[in-house]
């Protein structure tokens, strides 16, 4: 059963991904030749083979590749959006400007209420679930609130020590409400009227077409970034779109749980202010706070969280199918097996060892490419947890496609 009974049901849509070309080898990674032996040791027993790199393109371009996957994907036109939430990332491009109205821009939802949501690293993405299950929930009808996450390493180094390796991707997909199920022919923009810019679902070149709201269009130095994206354009990038007028979503959400603790919200972090984006690195500022007090607590913390959740929703602890949570080194999902008694999926650790730590994307790339083995009416219990700290708990349901 749901744990939000009498309420409009939610749905998630198929997690469009879009990985870069380019792959580096961990055996390939620059800051090796200036660790400590026993931190190399430590860093080549991660379990994770290669990432990818986004050479040139920011947060907000990933952000925007996924996202114009997602929208062709499943048949929607940007202008019917109802919501549009960035997962925003670590270091943005610049002070002060937005770049949640930047992506709107850019993918033309010129309607959609739009937020970006951030803070709480890996658990950003759950966040965003959150907030926009509850802005569906809040309208009382049909609705579709597209969520969006560039995730790019900050610094130069990508190894985190002593937990993992970043890499970097662009992660998007629809929350819809049950009776809202968007999936369609896919939009092509033909006779569009609605005020958006026109959006075709491949060998779009143009992104979005200049403002002429009310000012004259700006025409100051600002470029987007990189060159225009055509959406399916990069063969690296996202899985086959579902064929025309099939269902896009992949799951409902029966529930969620989400908790933090300000305790530990400096435990990792970069020091920006004083020192040169070349010099910037992710330091622990007390690893054995993380590797050991932070250790008890997360397992405490999603053991009550899991224990609450599946209550809420009347499942028991082994009915789910699978469980998934955040890909961080082989060594943690023995840790979480040994800790919580629950097997992880196998899909995590081929995550992993493919692409790394990818943040807030991680649990929401393992749901989509777990989805294929698991039946309609499958649960999947989702946990995600963050050193910043903060965790998450949700079950949700595999819908037949």
């Amino acid at each position: 059963m749901s744990a939000y009974a009498g309420t409009p049901e939610i749905r998630i849509g198929r997690v469009h991904l879009w990985h870069p070309e380019h792959t580096l080898a961990v055996t390939d990674l620059p800051e090796r030749a200036t660790l400590p032996e026993a931190r190399d040791r430590q860093l080549l027993a991660l379990g994770i083979d290669r990432v990818r790199v986004a050479h040139g393109l920011t947060e907000v371009d990933l952000a925007e590749r996924a996202a114009l996957d997602a929208l062709a994907g499943s048949g929607t036109d940007p202008a019917d959006l109802d919501g549009l939430l960035l997962v925003q990332g670590r270091a943005p491009e610049y002070l002060m400007a937005s770049e949640a109205t930047r992506l709107q821009h850019r993918i033309g939802a010129t309607r959609a209420l739009t937020l970006g949501v951030g803070d709480l690293g890996c658990v950003s993405s759950s966040a965003a679930i959150e907030i926009g299950a509850a802005l569906l929930r809040g309208r009382g009808g049909p609705g579709r609130i597209l969520v969006a996450m560039g995730v790019r390493a900050a610094a130069t180094a990508r190894y985190r020590p002593p937990m993992t390796v970043l890499g970097d991707c662009g992660a998007a997909f629809l929350l819809t409400t049950g009776d809202d199920d968007a999936g369609g022919a896919p939009y092509t923009s033909a006779g569009d009227t609605g005020g958006s810019a026109p959006y075709a679902s491949a060998g779009d070149t143009g992104g979005t077409a200049p403002y002429t709201g009310g000012t004259a269009p700006y025409t100051g130095p600002y470029t987007s970034g990189s060159a225009p994206y055509a959406p399916g354009g990069d063969g690296a990038g996202p899985a086959p779109r579902p064929a025309a007028g099939g269902r896009s979503a992949r799951y409902r959400l029966l529930g969620q749980e989400l908790r933090s603790d300000g305790r530990y919200a400096d435990l990792f972090r970069i020091r920006y202010r004083e020192l040169p984006p070349e010099r910037w690195a992710e330091e622990c500022a007390d690893e054995n706070a993380y590797s050991f007090q932070l250790a008890i607590e997360s397992r405490n913390r999603l053991r009550d969280l899991n224990a609450e959740l599946l209550r809420r929703c009347a499942t028991a602890q082994d009915e789910p199918a699978a469980v998934v949570m955040q890909n961080l080194s082989v060594g943690a999902f023995a840790f979480w097996q040994d800790a919580l008694g629950l097997k992880i999926a196998d899909v995590c650790r081929d995550n992993l060892a493919g692409h790394g730590h990818l943040g807030p994307a991680d649990v929401l790339m393992n749901l989509e490419r777990l989805a294929p083995s698991v039946p309609a009416g499958g649960k999947v219990l989702v946990m995600n947890s963050s050193p910043v700290a903060a965790w998450c708990t949700a079950l949700v349901e595999r819908l037949p496609d």
